[in-house]
């Protein structure tokens, strides 16, 4: 067959189509190539699984990645979990004693909402919340304090060394010290970056500390705070009767009728008394109900809010006396007098042995005060029959005491004001001693019972001065805080949904 005739056919072939044999051999290549284009698929989406899973279990994703950024400062899911659990366990400790009241601690804290704003977020949002705030707080506070070249002091290193070291000692039920910080502290969380962020906190804290102490204040203006703030200082002493209102089923009393009969009462009580003193008054309450008034004292701002309506500032006078009317019943109150604040506060040095309990019966008793009385005389004679100096007298007490809080600065409390101690303490204080008295009282509290050997040293701060200082410090350091945190902004990234997860 010639060339023009192949040419020709292959013309004609091109024109009809391929053969129905060729179609069926062309859609089966084309069903190998879909076939193998789906293995390929496949397998890619394996290897990046596979990746995935690798990533997400790996440092970088809790440590390499950016979670948060504060400025120009990145933390990652790491870092925000450990300010995270620091959030957690510090309001756990601080509300322990209710906090089984609104947060069950063995359920999930994102299955249970925050029930004391109306939000609507969970327990966990509330704590990343928290965690955020700190941080961005933090990042201001320590920038401010590299500025003014401030770097982790031998105290603050030691401080770090310390905790970690504490660590270590939990640290064998869970395998390594890594695997304990990682529980408590949260995921990618080990000890560089314990302590790493601790180092932060450290020099934060001692640049707030400087901070508050940078502050002075003149004692006209401590003076002037006093006065234009003494109503919430103050102490309002009083004696009152209580008269309920309350209905009484029973008796077939409605409130309305115990309400009149209280107010009744209340005035029967006021007519009786007939401007008499302190205890003429008690004698009209014991004669109205049976019962002697209770005694007691509020700060002057309290003191007034609770009884608002009935009693004003200026009425706040020795034998003045009203009656006020709450939502349950009547007051009958007799104001026996204010007790200011612009008061001297002392300075005392003390020797302390505690009674012992040795029969371990919760109690003690006669023998086992005695035992400690003879050994606190037996201090004081020791003291006596040697040179009974101030000096002498630290020195005692630096070797005797069993104050461990006052040992190293031999027995010293400065500028102790009415109230702080324990009564028989707090009567030594303000019985008008000079310099150089002493005496032995005994004390008896929740924590310890024991005979105190005292030495007044001499007066300090006029107390008012010391709360209006404390008051005007704080005001002016959370000022300067403020300044330096406004400007900081914080924003969290995708990354942020992995922080405790």
């Amino acid at each position: 067959m010639g060339a023009s005739k192949e040419k020709q056919i292959r013309a004609r072939e091109r024109q009809e189509g391929p053969t129905a044999k060729e179609r069926a051999a062309l859609e089966q290549q084309k069903k190998e190539r879909r076939r193998r284009a789906r293995y390929i698929i496949v397998g890619v989406i394996i290897v990046l699984l596979a990746a995935l899973v690798i990533f997400v279990n790996s440092r970088l994703f809790v440590d390499g990645l950016t979670a948060l950024k504060v400025n120009d400062t990145n933390y990652t899911v790491a870092d925000v979990n450990y300010y995270y659990q620091t959030a957690y366990m510090s309001y756990s400790q601080s509300t322990s004693s209710y906090l089984s009241y609104f947060l069950d601690t063995s359920l999930p804290l994102d299955e249970q909402i925050y029930p004391l704003d109306d939000t609507g977020r969970t327990w966990a949002e509330y704590f990343e919340d928290v965690a955020e705030a700190n941080m961005r707080d933090m990042t201001a506070l320590y920038d401010a304090a590299i500025a003014e070249g401030y770097t982790l002091t031998e105290e603050g290193q030691a401080n770090i060394d310390s905790a970690i070291s504490n660590y270590e000692l939990y640290a064998s039920g869970y395998g390594s010290l890594d695997a304990f910080l990682a529980v408590n502290f949260g995921p990618g969380n080990n000890e560089a970056n314990v302590r790493e962020n601790m180092a932060r906190d450290e020099i934060v804290s001692q640049y707030l500390s400087d901070l508050y102490d940078s502050f002075t204040y003149t004692d006209e203006e401590k003076d002037a705070y006093y006065q234009e703030n003494a109503a919430s200082y103050d102490q309002v002493e009083y004696a009152y009767a209580y008269l309920s209102g309350s209905a009484d089923e029973e008796a077939g009393i409605d409130q309305e009728t115990a309400m009149a009969t209280a107010a009744g009462n209340a005035q029967t009580i006021l007519d009786t008394w007939d401007g008499g003193d302190l205890e003429a008054f008690q004698a009209a309450v014991e004669e109205v109900t049976g019962g002697a008034p209770t005694e007691t004292s509020l700060a002057q701002s309290s003191f007034l809010s609770q009884f608002d309506g009935s009693v004003t500032q200026e009425d706040l006078a020795d034998g003045y006396v009203f009656s006020h009317e709450s939502s349950a019943g009547w007051y009958v109150v007799y104001v026996q007098g204010v007790q200011t604040c612009d008061y001297p506060t002392v300075n005392v040095r003390h020797i302390l042995v505690k009674v012992e309990d040795t029969d371990g019966d919760g109690t003690y008793s006669d023998e086992e005060k005695q035992a400690a009385y003879d050994e606190i005389v037996a201090l004081r004679d020791e003291w006596l029959a040697g040179d009974p100096t101030e000096d002498s007298f630290s020195a005692l007490a630096t070797l005797k005491s069993e104050d461990t809080a006052s040992t190293t600065t031999g027995g010293l409390y400065e500028n102790i004001h009415r109230g702080e101690m324990v009564e028989e303490f707090d009567a030594f204080c303000f019985a008008g001693h000079e310099p150089g008295d002493y005496d032995i009282v005994y004390g008896e509290s929740s924590a310890y019972a024991g005979y105190h050997l005292v030495y007044f040293v001499g007066e300090g701060e006029l107390y008012s001065r010391q709360l209006a200082d404390s008051a005007l410090r704080q005001e002016d350091y959370t000022a300067a805080c403020e300044a330096v945190t406004e400007p900081y902004t914080s924003q969290r990234t995708f990354m942020f949904r992995y922080v405790m997860s």
